[in-house]
């Protein structure tokens, strides 16, 4: 009776667990296999998708995967020990999926080889890990913070979505698999892939909901397979265990605009950041202080660098963080870690990298579609908390129009460039994101009343 006493006076209201609470060995055990779900619902999918942009093959993609695993668990722990000390995954992020098949497309189309793209974004990635890691050690994380204010935000996201839009469907329809006209069983799976996802996310509570996307692509899988379009194992030849090595892609080279793009790319994520921490923060009642801070975004900064010498997709703490410990009701750290360590054997299992990298195409960018639908929903309350005058309706039109009708030229209209200006001035995204910033912080700058 007292041990119940004593662990509800320690844990914030409706939670089972606090964060400094000790759980049984047994149930630890429980949770932290439930933790390994959610690693693997939000680390697995996207490396497969985006591999296939830069040019990986399976076995190359099973790898990678292997990297993903042992950085999601190895950095979720060192951030729930060392950095903001919260039950927070660290993986894969949707914003990144994005930015690097924009850019494998425009290396395409100006001809540049994909093996060098890859090895540009090893050194891309380190570069904007150690400019986060200045920042927090400087503490300029909050006024940074600033200039991604709702109206940029906002911007930035629609226009992703925007950007991405003919990804999914070329993916959807498998002309992006090589076929020139639309496969009806391609469409048929993406469809009925979506319709499980959204159906469980829509219609179930719990933890079912919160594992919609693993559902709905482990459900697509077998339909593909029944049809005869899922992908056949293919060994990554490493055997049954497997340690990454550093810089897989080759020695990093360099590329100005390469480096500007991932840059851009982590300043952006700056705020999804923040949202994570400050979500959890407030869910388990643990104000952030500033040291707090400051060791978080060392971690972060130096998990990007991570990303760039054990290449993978840029990692971001997931927002859901907060809407998942609110609904297992346990935010002890011990099941967390757990889950972080299971999460590490994982990647050290070659076998189980390759089994999820042969994920079918249309599944995974149905997967896809559903992280973008809410990204567009995440971009559309950005908006909402914005008071809109003419001012604010010429920053957002004219950021949108610019942004969006770049999308649409062909490479060659950007031919005449010096290099190093191609991949910003060709990537819609960054230009739009560009004017935004310079129109809300600049040329329409708001006086502040005295």
């Amino acid at each position: 009776m007292k041990e119940t006493t004593e662990k509800k006076n320690n844990s914030p209201e409706g939670m089972l667990y606090g964060l400094d609470d000790r759980v049984p060995a047994g149930k630890c055990s429980i949770y932290g296999i439930q933790y390994l779900i959610y690693f693997l619902a939000g680390s697995a999918i996207m490396p497969t998708i985006i591999g296939v942009y830069l040019g990986l093959d399976q076995a190359e993609i099973a790898q990678m995967l292997q990297r993903t695993f042992l950085l999601s668990g190895g950095i979720s722990i060192l951030q729930a020990l060392l950095g903001h000390r919260f039950p927070i995954i660290d993986g894969p992020a949707g914003l990144w999926m994005g930015l690097l098949i924009i850019l494998a497309g425009a290396a395409t189309a100006f001809g540049k080889d994909l093996a060098t793209l890859r090895t540009d974004l090893e050194l891309g990635m380190i570069c904007a890990g150690v400019m986060v890691v200045i920042v927090g050690l400087s503490g300029l994380m909050q006024k940074i913070l600033k200039i991604f204010n709702p109206i940029v935000n906002g911007t930035f996201l629609i226009l992703m979505v925007l950007q991405m839009s003919a990804t999914v469907i070329k993916g959807a329809t498998g002309v992006s698999s090589g076929y020139e006209t639309i496969q009806p069983k391609f469409v048929l799976i993406f469809l009925l892939t979506t319709v499980v996802i959204v159906v469980i996310n829509l219609k179930t509570k719990g933890f079912i909901q919160s594992i919609a996307t693993l559902i709905g692509v482990v459900c697509g899988w077998i339909m593909a397979y029944a049809l005869g379009i899922s992908p056949e194992f293919i060994s990554s030849g490493d055997g049954f265990l497997a340690v990454p090595r550093p810089f897989a892609w080759g020695t990093p080279t360099v590329d100005p605009s390469v480096i500007i793009t991932c840059l851009i790319g982590e300043f952006v994520l700056f705020s999804n950041f923040a949202t994570s921490i400050n979500g959890m923060s407030e869910l388990l009642n643990r104000p952030n202080s500033p040291k707090t801070v400051k060791k978080s975004t060392v971690w972060f900064g130096v998990t990007a660098a991570l990303c760039g010498i054990f290449p993978v997709p840029g990692f971001v703490p997931f927002a859901s963080a907060p809407s998942t410990t609110k609904l297992t009701r346990v935010a002890a750290r011990s099941p967390f870690i757990l889950g972080g360590i299971f999460m590490m054997i994982l990647g050290l299992i070659a076998p189980v990298c390759t089994f999820f990298a042969a994920i079918p195409p249309a599944v995974g960018y149905s997967a896809m579609m559903i992280v973008f639908a809410l990204m567009l929903e995440q971009g559309i309350k950005e908006f909402k908390k914005v008071e809109f005058t003419n001012r604010e309706g010429f920053i957002i039109g004219i950021s949108f129009m610019i942004g969006a009708g770049i999308m649409f030229l062909d490479a060659d209209a950007f031919m005449n460039l010096p290099q190093m200006l191609r991949y910003i001035v060709s990537n819609g995204l960054i230009v739009g994101l560009i004017i935004a910033i310079v129109m809300e912080h600049i040329i329409l700058r708001k006086r502040i009343a005295k």
